[in-house]
């Protein structure tokens, strides 16, 4: 490996780490946030709402930007958004203000997340490249256990803020590199779809705001319900859609769509609400908490490592399936204690969460990607991950939604993990009878 080949890929590395790990460090600070900013629970869940409606949004044209127009402008333009998105959530002082930036943040990350993967895909080949997207692979995991302890530190021993603060001179120093190491642009001819990008982004926003937030619950529904149609219309008019609708001519791969889409709104409420409830119901401070979600973040990254194995043995739909059925028991066991003050009660249920969710995630990302042209499958991957996206966002909605009349962090914990087990299994139902089958093939 070459110097230059170790530059792009430290860049690469960092810049996912950053990303996620932005997800996970609001989880063990959002009590001091919501005390701070004086915010309600509806107010809190679009901190988190917001960041991933836009990362969601802007993914899929994320990518094709840096396909037409090189990696290097991309990537420079995705960490000054996404620094200085950081730097203006630090300094929020209201719900507006911290709920908006969080967005720009997302949208930093959405274009900055295809583009490192890109940069590792142009610059290796071979062995070299399967080895550096392992690499890849492992820091999104470890961003995300990482972010919860940083999050739980900094809300304990200084503030919130610092932990959104260090990504500015972190983006810039960033910017500095890539501008001397990264090679000249090479553009490519195409067309953007900007109808379905705002189309699709209008739907996710609008069914999101209706569930959670808007004082026209049912007409907003209604009128999200126009921009989903409008935005599926779209796609099979023009000639270069964000999401080609023959991806979802194979049923498994639309019910690993779905799958996915249900199972990250189910595993939004366990991240969201599981550190509230150690900090509000177990008297834990924001780094404790962290600290004590410290071995499901472990065991879920290791598990993750070893899901490959797992599906060499026995097949990618029996682990899919395995990983299903140990969540549901999980957040049903999560749900069964949550007026119980134990936190070795907790910790079986935040153990198994963890490998059922490592295992059906691995899997799901398999079958999305199953029977596919190689000239769509960019694009069947940017609409798988945009579906886990999207139903992070969409499961704090539906959270919020049906326990916007409960005051005691128990009482919302525990119908949040049970509504988590309805999401769960819908999802197994759709892997039982569309994946399953079409493995046994």
């Amino acid at each position: 490996m070459t110097r230059t080949q170790k530059i792009i890929l430290a860049l690469a590395l960092i810049g996912a780490f950053i990303g996620v790990l932005d997800t996970s460090i609001v989880y063990t600070g959002t009590v001091k946030i919501a005390s701070q900013l004086h915010l309600n629970a509806g107010a809190l869940s679009w901190v988190q709402v917001s960041y991933a409606l836009t990362y969601a949004g802007f993914m899929l044209i994320g990518g094709k930007l840096g396909d037409l127009y090189g990696r290097k402008p991309l990537f420079i333009l995705s960490l000054i958004i996404f620094g200085l998105g950081s730097l203006a959530v630090g300094a929020s002082m209201n719900a507006t203000m911290i709920i908006g930036f969080r967005a720009l943040q997302g949208i930093g990350a959405a274009v900055l997340a295809p583009n490192c993967l890109a940069l590792l895909t142009d610059t290796f080949e071979g062995q070299a490249r399967q080895k550096v997207i392992g690499y890849y692979a492992s820091v999104i995991g470890a961003g995300a256990a990482i972010g919860l302890v940083i999050g739980g530190f900094f809300a304990t021993f200084a503030s919130w803020r610092i932990g959104f603060y260090i990504n500015g001179p972190i983006a810039f120093i960033m910017v500095i590199i890539a501008l001397k190491v990264l090679a000249k642009p090479e553009k490519q001819t195409g067309n953007l779809d900007w109808l379905g990008t705002i189309l699709s982004i209008l739907a996710m926003t609008s069914i999101s705001y209706g569930l959670d937030g808007s004082p026209w619950r049912v007409p907003t529904l209604i009128v999200s319900l126009v921009f989903w149609i409008a935005f599926i219309y779209s796609q099979g008019r023009v000639n270069h859609p964000t999401m080609p609708l023959e991806i979802f001519k194979d049923r498994e791969r639309t019910a690993s769509y779905l799958s996915s889409l249900l199972f990250s709104s189910a595993g939004i409420g366990f991240w969201f609400y599981t550190p509230q409830f150690m900090q509000r119901s177990l008297g834990y401070s924001p780094f404790v908490t962290a600290l004590g979600m410290v071995p499901m973040a472990v065991l879920l990254f290791v598990i993750a490592v070893q899901a490959r194995k797992l599906v060499q043995k026995w097949g990618n739909a029996r682990v899919m399936v395995i990983g299903f059925i140990v969540v549901i028991l999980s957040m049903a066991e999560l749900s069964a204690i949550a007026h119980s003050a134990n936190y070795w009660l907790l910790l079986i249920g935040t153990l198994g969460f963890a490998v059922g969710f490592a295992l059906a995630f691995a899997t799901l990302a398999t079958s999305g990607l199953v029977r596919i042209r190689t000239e769509i499958s960019g694009a069947a991957s940017g609409v798988y991950n945009t579906a886990r996206q999207f139903g992070g966002a969409l499961g704090l909605a539906i959270f919020a939604a049906f326990t916007e009349k409960l005051t005691g962090i128990s009482d919302v914990f525990g119908k949040s993990m049970l509504i988590g087990v309805g999401l769960t299994f819908v999802g197994l139902i759709l892997v039982l009878i569309f994946i399953v089958p079409m493995e046994r093939k």
